[in-house]
């Protein structure tokens, strides 16, 4: 079971080193991102886009030009649909955005001929590593869903677990946040989801994981908080994955744990035949390298 990100890096250090194509590729924080996902041995990267301007960020960095494969393309849409193609092919394992915008690359990802979709809905994973816990915390949906209904939910639960099964985590924990712990669907129907899923999981409609909620964020992590409130939960205190009730509350999460807390954070897009890394251009360069670390262990 993973536990750090330093365990994370290592794992994937140990294994085939695998390919990233990058979406209109001339973006400079996206190419040392690369960089150093190249120096540590995690990936190595195709980049899709006009080759005169990624030559010369390549330039201004001291880099060689043929550090890289690079594949010329000027169009941000056929950019994006060549960089799909590998990832299709199988000559990449993995799809990252550069300066193309999400909806064109997202359009892409879904289209039914010549994307990589699947049946089920794409969600945003991030993963966040915090002294204070014992382990990785896994969250959805902090960037794509906006308020997802009950089977909505259930995919974004499952994208989140599969995930947490390729790092190694058997048996996830799986807390439905909430602002309270006591179920009140008329006044929070976040609750009453939250009752309902745990009830799919207790039932064996939704494998893999033990899912419990509605759980506030304390009982989620706080096994003291449990006790204190009198929650007897196999979840409470010790989740693997925390599912957002809307974006709001997973977008706060998000940037709460990672601008103002400054704790080390990872983020993909899962769903898909294979994950994509998609950062925002205000994440750090720390951030997009452990983003695609994570890419390549969940991929």
């Amino acid at each position: 079971m993973i536990r750090n990100f330093d365990q994370l890096i290592k794992e994937v250090k140990g294994s085939k080193t695998k390919k990233i194509a990058v979406a209109y590729a001339h973006d400079r924080d996206v190419i040392e991102a690369l960089l150093k996902a190249k120096e540590e041995d995690i990936a190595d990267g195709i980049l899709v886009g006009p080759r005169e301007k990624i030559e010369e960020i390549l330039r201004n960095l001291n880099v060689e030009k043929d550090r890289f494969e690079i594949v010329d393309e000027k169009d941000e849409r056929e950019s994006v649909k060549r960089a799909i193609s590998l990832v299709k092919e199988g000559k990449a394992d993995v799809l990252m955005k550069g300066l193309c915008s999400t909806a064109t690359l997202l359009k892409g990802v879904l289209d039914k001929e010549n994307g990589f979709r699947t049946e089920r809905l794409l969600s945003h994973l991030a993963a966040f590593e915090v002294p204070a816990y014992h382990k990785l915390i896994l969250m959805s949906d902090a960037a794509m869903n906006i308020a997802p209904n009950l089977n909505q939910k259930i995919d974004i639960i499952k994208n989140s677990v599969e995930a947490a099964h390729k790092l190694g985590i058997d048996i996830p924990k799986v807390a439905l946040l909430a602002a309270v712990e006591k179920v009140n669907p008329e006044n929070m129907p976040c609750t009453g989801d939250a009752a309902i899923i745990t009830m799919m999981n207790k039932r064996g409609q939704i494998k893999g994981c033990i899912i419990d909620g509605p759980l506030a964020v304390d009982n989620a992590f706080s096994k003291k908080s449990c006790e204190v409130k009198g929650i007897k939960s196999e979840v409470g205190g010790d989740a693997d994955i925390a599912i957002a009730p809307e974006i709001e509350t997973g977008n706060c999460f998000y940037k709460v744990l990672s601008y103002l807390g400054g704790f080390k954070t990872a983020g993909i897009i899962v769903g898909a035949k294979r994950p994509i890394v998609l950062t925002s251009r205000a994440d750090s360069e720390e951030t997009k390298f452990l983003s695609i670390a994570f890419a390549m262990k969940t991929s």
